[in-house]
């Protein structure tokens, strides 16, 4: 997480907290720590650990630990330089993992790698000049070495395969993981530069540790459901020397001689000898003090009112004219053009992702009213539709061909997503495209043979995140990966492009939030350095079909902006809603009540309800049964349950929020999600266009340069986050 979102949110708080309650002061000691790293320095006085997001040195004999760094850093996995004076360790900081050091004393913070690649950890060698990482700056993971003095990194291993955690013995060569070779296990690079396996895993190898005498490496093996601290020498069976019941942590250890080893397991610090007997433990105390902010708790709107501007616009779409945009809201399909609001759905379904033909004359749209999420089509003049796909399910983003004749779209399959293809007039789907996760929509290319999409590409097999980068492909052409000029990924896989132009000059994407085009080719390749268009946060892209305008959607509304002079135009969306409610008098006649507030039920009581509110709960008297009644002498009322990690969407139709309320979910809890839909969705279903549980939700995830999540947002510019926090309020 990105040191500046973490003071961002830190001071949002801060604000919030000012409008309500005093701060309270906490206190907080802690002895264990979950997934820490412990490395002992030279002289064997001192232990470093990571715990909190922190660097931290506790006494040999254990005791108090003095913290060395800020809560900001995410600093991981230390490691002692030979003369003591200094740690190196990996922080995320500045939101990408890089080697960091710090004096042993906690002074003079110094960053030693920079760029988008992954650096992770480091060891010092023997002479202290240089520092042995593990890096992904290849394409997968790889051992280098930096030299401290003049910054100058070089490549030590090249091997298909993952490599990693690296440590120097006393000679100069050097223990690492590898994730394939010849088979998973711990290899040794010689100073020579040959290479030979050490120990074969049969699980998962982790962080080696050589003996004082270079003779044996002890490591971290992850499989069958534990983890063991392992230890052999060249030529040796490894032996498991750990107890069967440990949780060992899959970070380095450090042996304190040839006959003791320090690591960590079970959230403590641990010494066991070679031989497989348990020493000691050796106990920390971390002192953290905080203010922990008072704040106004949020009151969710209950009784009905309004009217409420809608803020829950979703998925425009600009005709290829100019003059008209389509957009999802209050639950169905809906148009404006200079003011004047048109709806064109009025039903219980959920309409999705309008996407106009090139003529402008019909409207494709993803909708659950034939049961699930298919395709439909409308002819705008005459306002007949027909029903495109037939009981696919979970079709999304589609776009049109430039030639009108065929429509792409996402299928989702489980965690993968199918790119397919409809032929218009014959109905024909094929699917052309089946290896993808979460992308973007389909954009093409002027002569429709190239398309492309943001899509995930991950570094290396080891870890899943990546950047969101333009793939194109397309039938017999080889995949190509853009990486945009500046560096940076696209923003989010959902709306930010990329977007082609009709005349095939231009991509529009979103980058560090905001719209830019870049000229490309006719196959997409860059052209020109791009421009920004809007100093105000983007997405859902898209063109005029003279190419000349590029439409997005702002925080407060939609917007087109010209290319010839840069001047953006707000397109007003003048629409309203009101929060509706039962008003009628309604006594459900329990056989038993559990209210939620003890171990005993109530049996035989009604609760009368007035409109939207229970007004008494109290014995079954005959006399309240008038108006409706609801009869549950044979149950047992309970108060609607909370669904607290649920990450709502479209996908499911209209059919979903019943669901919820079937299982007695009343409230939803969605910690991330796109903020529009989040906004749409509420406004529906308190509106009363569907029916549904009442949703408790923020915006979009942020994230460092690399995502995984095709709704995440990468955020890299400092300047990014004050907005992103004002468009998720």
């Amino acid at each position: 997480m990105p040191r500046q979102f973490i003071a961002a949110v830190a001071a949002l708080v801060s604000v919030a907290g000012s409008l309500a309650a005093q701060s309270t002061q906490v206190a907080v000691t802690i002895t264990e720590g979950t997934n820490i790293a412990a490395a002992v320095s030279p002289d064997g006085r001192t232990i470093a650990i990571d715990l909190l997001g922190r660097i931290w040195t506790v006494p040999r004999a254990g005791g108090t630990a003095t913290v060395l760094t800020d809560e900001l850093g995410d600093a991981r996995q230390p490691t002692w330089s030979p003369d003591g004076r200094r740690i190196a360790f990996q922080s995320y900081r500045d939101g990408t993992w890089h080697i960091w050091s710090v004096s042993a004393d906690g002074s003079d913070l110094r960053q030693h790698t920079f760029g988008p690649f992954d650096h992770r950890e480091p060891h010092y060698a023997p002479d202290g000049r240089s520092l042995v990482f593990s890096s992904d700056r290849s394409g997968n993971y790889d051992i280098w070495r930096l030299d401290l003095a003049t910054a100058a990194v070089e490549r030590l291993t090249s091997d298909p395969g993952d490599d990693f955690a690296p440590a120097v013995a006393p000679d100069g060569a050097i223990a690492f993981a590898s994730s394939r070779r010849g088979g998973p296990g711990i290899y040794v690079r010689a100073p020579d530069g040959s290479e030979a396996l050490w120990s074969a895993a049969t699980g998962q190898a982790a962080a080696p540790a050589w003996s004082p005498d270079g003779r044996a490496i002890a490591w971290q093996l992850l499989g069958g459901g534990e983890s063991r601290l392992m230890v052999a020498g060249r030529g040796e069976t490894a032996r498991a020397i750990s107890a069967a019941t440990d949780d060992v942590f899959p970070f380095r250890p450090t042996w304190l001689s040839a006959t003791e080893l320090l690591y960590t397991s079970d959230g403590k610090v641990k010494i066991v000898r070679p031989t497989g007997d348990q020493v000691a433990t050796v106990p920390f105390e971390a002192k953290i003090a905080f203010s922990r902010p008072g704040y106004r708790r949020a009151v969710h709107p209950f009784d009905p009112g309004g009217p409420s501007p809608v803020r829950g616009l979703v998925s425009p779409a600009i005709s290829p004219n100019g003059a008209t945009v389509a957009f999802v809201a209050l639950g169905d399909l809906w148009s404006v053009s200079a003011g004047r609001l048109t709806q064109l759905t009025n039903d219980p379904a959920v309409q999705n992702d309008p996407q106009w033909s090139p003529d402008g004359r019909r409207l494709v749209y993803a909708s659950d009213q034939g049961g699930v999420m298919d395709l439909w089509l409308r002819e705008m003049a005459s306002g007949t539709e027909r029903q495109l796909t037939k009981n696919l399910g979970g079709v999304a983003l589609p776009a049109w061909s430039p030639d009108g004749q065929r429509i792409v779209f996402h299928l989702q399959r489980g965690l993968g997503t199918e790119i397919q293809s409809i032929d218009v007039a014959s109905g024909a789907v094929t699917t052309i495209r089946t290896n993808l996760f979460d992308p973007s929509r389909v954009s093409f290319s002027t002569d429709g043979r190239t398309l492309a999409v943001a899509a995930l590409h991950a570094n290396s097999a080891k870890y899943r995140e990546g950047r969101n980068e333009i793939l194109f492909f397309g039938e017999g052409q080889p995949d190509r990966w853009l990486v945009l000029p500046t560096g940076r990924g696209i923003g989010s896989r959902g709306m930010d492009g990329p977007a082609w132009s009709p005349n095939g000059q231009q991509l529009a994407v979103v980058m560090d939030g905001l719209l830019w085009t870049m000229p490309v080719t006719a196959i997409g390749e860059p052209n020109g350095p791009p421009v920004r268009l809007s100093s105000e946060l983007a997405n859902t892209v898209g063109w005029t079909g003279d190419s000349r305008s590029v439409f997005y959607q702002a925080t407060d509304g939609f917007r087109l902006v010209r290319l010839a002079d840069g001047k953006s135009e707000p397109i007003s969306v003048p629409m309203t809603w009101r929060r509706t409610g039962p008003t009628r008098r309604v006594v459900v006649h329990a056989g038993r009540l559990w209210d939620g507030t003890g171990a005993v039920a109530r049996e035989n009581v009604d609760l009368v309800v007035s409109g939207n509110r229970i007004t008494q709960v109290v014995p079954h008297r005959a006399a309240l049964h008038r108006d409706s009644v609801v009869d549950g002498t044979h149950y047992t009322v309970i108060p609607g349950l909370a669904d607290a990690h649920a990450h709502l969407g479209f996908g499911t139709g209209e059919a979903l929020g019943r669901t919820w309320l079937a299982y007695g979910i009343t409230t939803v809890r969605d910690p991330a999600s796109d903020p529009y839909r989040i906004r749409e969705r509420r406004e529906s279903v308190e509106s009363g266009v569907r029916v549904g549980p009442r949703e408790l939700a923020t915006g979009r995830i942020f994230d460092g340069e690399r995502i995984y999540y095709g709704f995440n947002n990468a955020i890299t510019a400092g300047g990014q986050l004050g907005q992103e926090l004002d468009r998720a309020a």
